[in-house]
């Protein structure tokens, strides 16, 4: 049985020799955890990070409609949605990617009635740029005042983390737009 194992590994060497040195050459990059400064009460109060960084892949906790102006969640569905995709663009900035690095994206609302809204949104936000998408129509979100929720997954092999910086500012009257 062990020569059948040795045998299967040097053919596979033989055919992929970069991904064999690859997969033993190299450690796997350390995960960062990404909190952008005035949500740090969010990793210490649930215990999670708002992105992951992996080497070139970004992974995107679950972003949503708070407003850190007036620190609560408007009432308003389609604000809701605007700002989850602005707080989801701040936090793949500072991870150091961009909406352009979606490659998936997964929502999760309350009144799949009103999809037609988060589709609108959806759009503007990602224009021509199509990432994949699971809609989910949920019974409940984490804190009662959340109707939507987006999370997602980035490939940005050229981009960095950068330092936690202030949270930018969600304009809720507008959307963000892929890059």
């Amino acid at each position: 049985m062990a020569r059948g194992l040795v045998s299967s590994l040097l053919r596979a060497a033989a055919l992929a020799p970069g991904l064999v040195l690859c997969a033993c050459a190299h450690e796997p990059p350390a995960p960062e955890f990404i909190t952008p400064k005035g949500a740090e009460f969010v990793a210490e109060m649930f215990g999670y990070s708002q992105a992951v960084r992996v080497g070139p892949w970004v992974m995107v906790s679950g972003q949503v409609g708070f407003d850190s102006k007036t620190r609560g969640f408007p009432p308003d569905l389609k604000k809701q949605v605007e700002l989850s995709f602005s707080n989801l663009e701040a936090v793949l900035k500072l991870s150091g990617a961009s909406l352009s690095d979606v490659v998936e994206i997964t929502t999760y609302q309350l009144d799949m009635t009103r999809f037609d809204d988060v589709v609108t949104i959806h759009n503007d936000v990602f224009g021509d740029h199509r990432p994949a998408w699971s809609a989910i129509g949920v019974s409940a979100l984490a804190l009662p005042d959340i109707q939507f929720e987006v999370s997602a997954l980035a490939y940005a092999p050229k981009g960095r983390s950068k330092p936690a910086a202030e949270p930018e500012a969600a304009d809720a009257g507008k959307a963000p737009a892929a890059k």
